[in-house]
């Protein structure tokens, strides 16, 4: 049984896995799940729970991973207790970069350079295959720069804002 600590959204929730030969128990929070996961490539996993499959995109950029799930993405990150200090805020340190998560369209920047900005909320939202998704920022802090305006193709990988 491995137990993490992960921050999902810039929200900190504690998971305990126990995988054995494709099948995963999992707590988190306190809530039980059984699944059996398939990894058809690199960054894509499928879960099986009864009758339900999903499918999870995985990428990660410099400092964090975005996890999408049907149409929604999640910026997240596991929290290591052996370098957290007693007290501190968790959120990343320096200057993080918010990255497409696919091919896309801007349609909508949220904020702009010299913005305040909570852990967890919209910068930019990006539109991919008729879905429109929410990049938030890793971190609370200060919006530094925004590389892109409403209208822009991105590419996935591409660098879309800076948070400080």
């Amino acid at each position: 049984m491995m137990k993490y600590e992960a921050e999902i959204d810039g929200r900190q929730v504690n998971i305990e896995l126990d995988e054995r030969d494709n099948r995963v128990l999992a707590t988190v929070e306190g809530r039980g799940y059984e699944v059996e996961v398939l990894r058809p490539e690199e960054g894509v996993y499928l879960f099986f729970a009864g009758e339900t499959v999903y499918e999870a995109r995985v990428w990660k950029s410099q400092t964090q991973m975005s996890v999408r799930i049907g149409d929604q993405v999640f910026s997240a990150g596991i929290i290591d207790r052996k370098h957290r200090r007693p007290g501190a805020d968790h959120s990343e340190e320096g200057q993080q970069t918010l990255i497409a998560p696919m091919p896309g369209k801007v349609v909508k920047v949220l904020l702009k350079a010299g913005d305040e900005v909570a852990a967890g909320q919209g910068v930019v939202i990006v539109e991919a295959m008729k879905m429109q998704n929410e990049i938030k920022s890793p971190k609370a802090g200060r919006v530094v720069e925004i590389r892109i305006a409403e209208g822009d193709t991105v590419n996935a990988g591409q660098s879309l804002a800076t948070v400080e």
